[in-house]
């Protein structure tokens, strides 16, 4: 019963939020496209400031307000969407953001079995975190990618954690009638660096080890193609700072495969993570993930353009 009111509750607000937005304020903050981008003309983004209204709800409703931390990442987002904020600041505010994420939401016992000093637990902490928010919001190039594939880790993850951040899938769920091709709304960076940092609370969250390498194999699908296509570039001597369209998806999209095409082979690995990671084994999880490298293989030489063009 209180599942079903959470889903009608949240579900009526994010859709008269969505429509406000599209409505009053998507003609102010327009995505333009450009050289590298996989839409046409222009697009009302930064839609994710509706992820936070949702969750501002969520955690007044149930008076948790610890996780008004996630907030503060997505609101320079939604400033970077419109002023163009320089790298280093946005990379001063992630850096804040998880270094609070990790000081008063989570436990650093997760590393304890390993000894390592305090200090260099906290530099992992702050590598993968980084990794994490820069990974999902380098993947949001496709209409309904991102959205997609992080609704199913997250609504498995509120699931089994007594509904924990439930408004979050569900917002996603709605956002993605408005972001599935042809997209009306970008969620923009306010969205996806948002994503980004809830996807590293929710991987350390039970501050156990085994945990967190399958929470983080069931986000493999965006973190692979995000990962490898930064080695690659770096391995070929290019500036990996730089703006580029090499992504595996992107260059899916580039040989002919439609948004939805993509999205849907993604999030159908993810879906297939998510279902087994319920076992709790690491050894299945890591042969799925392994499998899931070698589609990407698959696409990489039968489907998409070459890496080097």
């Amino acid at each position: 019963m209180l599942i079903a009111k959470e889903l009608i509750l949240y579900t009526i607000i994010s859709i008269i939020f969505f429509n406000i937005f599209y409505k009053y304020f998507s003609r102010f903050i327009l995505d333009n496209a450009i050289y590298r981008s996989s839409h046409v003309g222009k697009i009302p983004t930064s839609a994710g400031i509706v992820f936070l209204i949702i969750h501002l709800i969520y955690v007044l409703l149930n008076k948790n307000y610890s996780l008004l931390i996630f907030v503060p990442i997505g609101i320079v987002g939604c400033l970077d969407d419109i002023f163009n904020i320089k790298q280093i600041h946005r990379l001063f505010f992630q850096i804040m953001s998880i270094l609070l994420t990790c000081f008063l939401l989570l436990n650093f016992e997760v590393f304890s079995n390993y000894q390592l000093a305090n200090s260099i637990t906290l530099f992992i902490f702050l590598f993968i975190g980084l990794t994490l928010i820069n990974c999902i919001n380098f993947m949001d190039g496709i209409d309904g990618l991102v959205a997609s594939n992080i609704f199913l880790i997250l609504l498995n993850y509120s699931l089994n954690n007594n509904l924990d951040l439930i408004a979050i899938p569900i917002v996603l769920f709605v956002f993605l009638f408005y972001n599935w091709h042809p997209a009306k709304i970008f969620m923009g960076d306010s969205g996806s660096t948002f994503l980004g940092l809830l996807l590293f609370y929710i991987t350390f969250s039970k501050n156990d080890f085994n945990s967190s390498l399958i929470l983080l194999s069931t986000a493999s699908p965006l973190l692979m193609d995000s990962c490898i296509c930064i080695l690659r570039r770096f391995k070929n001597n290019e500036n990996i700072f730089t703006p580029h369209k090499k992504h595996l998806f992107q260059r899916l999209h580039q040989k002919g495969m439609s948004h939805s095409k993509v999205s849907i082979i993604y999030a159908s690995c993810t879906l297939i993570l998510v279902i087994f990671s319920k076992t709790n084994n690491l050894i299945l999880m890591s042969s799925l993930t392994f499998l899931v490298f070698l589609i990407g293989i698959y696409l990489e030489k039968y489907w998409a353009i070459p890496f080097k063009t």
